[in-house]
């Protein structure tokens, strides 16, 4: 965990918007659908990222090769390039070699299928059949052969050859490619900072892990960071299921990307028994996580799907009364198949975390029925609401739930406890219908099950990051890497203060002599509106004698002096410069001004940044001042399961938790006295609006009287 620029809101790279441009000319100008350009301008970014990392590794491996030839283990190339860069990239596949050298009789979108099958035939061979990546063919025919010459020289521009920043830039498009897809980019497509969350309180540091509705295998690809994230050397095994073959597609080439060996199979029946026991013979109890977004309220599920088989059925619904006109019986939502899914996967020790829509922690029947079956057993470990506009087609409040199969020993600590979280008041504003988690978000809703857990050193330690993090933008210096940008470098907040305060110096250095150099040119108006300004000299002067310890401590102190001073340079540059004046331009006033402003960019950033991780240390300490799990009003709540029994088995937090007050400082008596003013304020309006309304009536009617008249005349 990065203690220096941990919690930065990514930013979009500019190459990542240029690309971004490339599909919007592709949806514009090719015949594709809104849900089919996605994975022809995924595989042409694969296929630069491939050829940059190739030619990156590519010296390297060759001499590993070499020096295995007098040795007894002798490889061929494309061992060697596989087992040190991951891959090989043969020449019809390479990026610079045969998709930039196109001749102007060159077939573009024949010459990238080519190249496709190139790259898929000379890397398959090693690959497990579920594993193999299909980069897309077909639809490039669709694409118009000079908007894919200039989509393929957009690309180009694309230099990165470390697997984790293309991991990104994939998981950016992923997320784009959702967004403007709609309904249908949900399918395969779950927000990265809700699956951070789950990953975080499931702590997968290795074993086997099952998403039965996968996606693009994004729940896989944030387990193996969290693992890297904490170096261990934890082995993750991991298996998806998807029914769409493009989302199979793009989620092996997703984990592939990330450097992931995965079993990710297209199952087209997401419910049906067979498909979990014919593809994963062993399902039954034979994972460590199990962590899914399946797809909510889905109706009509037949029971000869199910088959009353265990895995769907132990934790499931009973099945609905058979509908009037029908022949076969069925569910009649498939929420809590899901559910006993997910529970029946797990192994003795297994932990499931899941998306579900908010209705099925209520739901009453056969769901509700299914539902006392999980508490009662100690199954259901946490269970948090978030707040809508997480999720691109889910506008709604969803629920993550989680389980815990040691729970169901009457002998584990927490077997009679359920944690509920309400967390709809925890995000961060993305865009103007979008929200999402940052990082610290993530952290705080995860500390508190770790001392729900009694995990109370990793509590400890994440103070501990916060405090660091807060000193180091405080006092070090810092070179802000995230890789959203070029670096920049910072200084701690005493020299940020100090170089704003010289700059501001400088600045007035530089205005009172230009003044001084213009004292026989200026005008008689200069000089009454140099006289008559109430503040002119006095803020000059104050502005040559600053120093940083009178630099005010807030950003709305710095701002007010940033205004303070431009508003002197635009005086002499409004007022008193004098009409043939040569010397402003050699003064450079303008230019010193920016100069100070980037100071005090930089100056506000760091304090943000110091106050932020004073945010968060504050947070922990309010919530939790002990160190240890409290019951928090409106935030969380510890249940036993009598307390989940008195509410009809309801599994939504927002019945435990309650609701929490804000705190606005004043004493009742206080607030008394504040009612009772406003009340008067209010009346007072209200007498105004009366008045108001009758001298409008008094007009209006005066208006038509006078009207009336005219036409009498």
């Amino acid at each position: 965990m990065d203690t220096i620029l941990f919690d930065r809101v990514p930013r979009a790279l500019v190459f990542e918007e240029n690309l971004w441009a490339s599909a919007d000319r592709l949806r514009a100008k090719s015949k594709l659908k809104a849900s089919e350009y996605a994975a022809p301008l995924l595989g042409l970014y694969f296929l630069r990222y491939a050829t940059n990392r190739f030619e990156k590794l590519k010296a390297e491996a060759d001499a590993q090769n070499v020096a295995k030839r007098s040795g007894r283990n002798v490889e061929e190339p494309a061992q060697t390039y596989a087992r040190v860069i991951g891959f090989t990239v043969p020449d019809t596949a390479h990026y610079d070699k045969t998709l930039l050298q196109l001749s102007k009789t060159d077939d573009a979108p024949e010459v990238v299928i080519k190249a496709m099958e190139a790259f898929e035939e000379a890397n398959n061979k090693a690959l497990d059949e579920n594993s193999k990546i299909e980069l897309p063919k077909a639809d490039y025919r669709k694409i118009p052969d000079d908007v894919l010459r200039d989509i393929l020289a957009n690309v180009a521009e694309l230099r990165v050859a470390e697997g984790d920043v293309f991991g990104k830039i994939y998981e950016y498009f992923l997320g784009k490619f959702a967004l403007s897809e709609g309904q249908k980019g949900g399918e395969f497509y779950t927000p990265t900072s809700v699956v951070r969350l789950i990953v975080e309180i499931l702590e997968p540091h290795t074993g086997r892990i099952l998403d039965p509705a996968c996606g693009t295998g994004g729940m896989f690809v944030q387990s193996a960071k969290f693992v890297r994230s904490h170096e261990e050397a934890g082995h993750l095994s991991v298996y998806g299921q998807e029914q769409k073959k493009e989302t199979t597609m793009l989620a092996r080439l997703n984990l592939f990307v990330n450097g992931l060996k995965s079993d990710i199979r297209n199952v087209y029946s997401s419910l049906a028994a067979g498909a979990y026991t014919d593809e994963y013979a062993d399902t039954e109890g034979k994972f460590d996580f199990v962590m899914a977004n399946p797809p909510f309220n889905v109706d009509d599920v037949s029971a000869a799907d199910i088959n009353g088989h265990p895995l769907f059925t132990i934790y499931g619904p009973a099945l609905a009364a058979k509908a009037k006109g029908k022949t076969a019986e069925t569910y009649g939502n498939a929420n809590y198949l899901w559910v006993s899914l997910f529970a029946m996967a797990l192994n003795e020790k297994g932990r499931a975390g899941f998306v579900m829509a908010n209705s099925a922690s209520d739901a009453r029947g056969a769901e509700a029925e299914a539902r006392a079956k999980l508490v009662e057993a100690g199954m259901v470990d946490v269970m948090m609401t978030i707040a809508p506009n997480f999720f691109y087609t889910v506008t709604l409040p969803v629920t993550l739930w989680f389980l815990d199969r040691a729970k169901t020993d009457v002998a584990h600590p927490r077997h009679d406890e359920t944690l509920f979280i309400d967390a709809r008041r925890t995000y961060h504003q993305l865009t103007r219908k979008l929200r999402t988690f940052t990082e610290a978000q993530q952290q705080n809703l995860t500390a508190i099950v770790w001392l729900y857990r009694g995990e109370t050193d990793n509590f400890r330690a994440l103070r501990l990051r916060y405090l660091a993090a807060m000193a180091a933008w405080r006092d070090t210096e810092i070179t802000d890497t995230d890789g959203s940008e070029a670096p920049r470098h910072y200084r701690g907040v005493a020299a940020h203060r100090a170089a704003y305060a010289a700059a501001l110096v400088a600045l007035a250095e530089r205005v009172a002599d230009w003044r001084a150099g213009t004292e026989l040119l200026l005008s008689a108006e200069a000089r009454a509106a140099e006289a008559s300004h109430a503040t002119w000299a006095t803020d000059l002067a104050q502005l040559a004698a600053l120093t940083a310890d009178a630099l005010p401590s807030d950003k709305a102190g710095l701002l007010a002096l940033s205004q303070r001073t431009e508003a002197l340079v635009n005086f002499a540059d409004k007022e008193l410069r004098p009409a043939k004046d040569k010397t402003w331009a050699g003064a450079g006033l303008r230019g010193v001004l920016r100069q100070a402003a980037e100071q005090r960019d930089l100056l506000l950033f760091v304090l943000e940044r110091v106050a932020y991780f004073e945010a968060q240390v504050a947070w922990l300490d309010g919530h939790f001042p002990a160190g240890e799990y409290r019951d928090v009003e409106g935030l969380c709540y510890r249940a036993s399961q009598a307390d989940i029994a008195a509410q009809n088995h309801s599994l939504n937090p927002g019945r435990y938790v309650g609701v929490a007050l804000d705190d606005d400082g004043r004493t009742p008596e206080e607030f008394r006295d504040f009612v009772q003013e406003q009340a008067g304020l209010l009346a007072k309006l209200h007498a105004e609006a009366d008045a108001l309304q009758s001298d409008i009536v008094r007009d209006v009617q005066g208006l038509f009287v006078d009207v009336l008249r005219e036409e009498l005349v």
